[in-house]
């Protein structure tokens, strides 16, 4: 599961980033700058940046963090599904998810993911990052969906698959990350994403220590 992550970049960091693999990240106001204000933890249902692939390059768009598929009818609030994370096992052929799958995969702007660990009352708050300070995303999906009493809601998904002995001692389920070579590819929807869902986009992390009980031993990569 990942219901807690990290991004702070500035705008043109993300076009710099774009351009270094010959996708211009276009803006849907063209002459309108974003204002991206930092994003230390960003939490189911707030709303962050993430990328999405027309016709002339890349478009960054702010979207909902806990995806409402299309053919949810209703309001918001009856929406009850927890689809802020999809499993990559399942994601081709889940009846929420297939669709977005196909048609409509995102790039999540991230850069690190928090876990928790210990009893309540006593946890510890990790960081995790890559530790070669490369450019990440988080391999998502995005959806659009017209409720009664929000109107129209674009919302997104962060796909996350098992964590592989390297991550498991803090959760079992970690985001699956794309480096950013593989970002033209995961956007190109007539290209096979599935090779990208393998554990291989996990394996190596720096583990910081943020908060909570203190720590006795010294932790570095994982």
């Amino acid at each position: 599961m990942c219901s807690n992550y990290q991004r702070t970049k500035t705008y043109r960091s993300y076009v710099e980033e774009f351009t270094h693999i010959r996708l211009p990240l276009r803006f849907p106001e063209p002459h309108a700058a974003p204002n991206l204000e930092p994003q230390p933890e960003v939490r189911p249902t707030v709303t962050a940046p993430v990328f999405r692939r027309r016709e002339d390059g890349v478009e960054m768009v702010s979207a909902r963090w806990w995806l409402v598929p299309w053919w949810h009818k209703g309001t918001l609030k009856e929406f009850k599904l927890a689809t802020f994370n999809a499993r990559a096992e399942t994601v081709a052929k889940s009846r929420t998810f297939r669709d977005a799958f196909k048609q409509r995969r995102c790039l999540v702007a991230a850069e690190g993911w928090h876990e928790w660990t210990g009893e309540k009352g006593q946890k510890t708050k990790w960081r995790f990052t890559p530790n070669d300070d490369a450019p990440i995303c988080f391999a998502g999906l995005w959806d659009r969906c017209v409720t009664t009493d929000a109107g129209e809601i674009e919302s997104y998904t962060i796909i996350t698959q098992p964590a592989g002995s390297m991550l498991n001692a803090y959760h079992d389920r970690a985001p699956v990350v794309l480096r950013q070579s593989d970002w033209s590819t995961w956007l190109d929807l007539q290209a096979d994403p599935l090779p990208l869902l393998g554990p291989e986009s996990i394996d190596q992390f720096n583990v910081a220590y943020v908060s909570g009980p203190e720590v006795p031993f010294r932790h570095g990569d994982v």
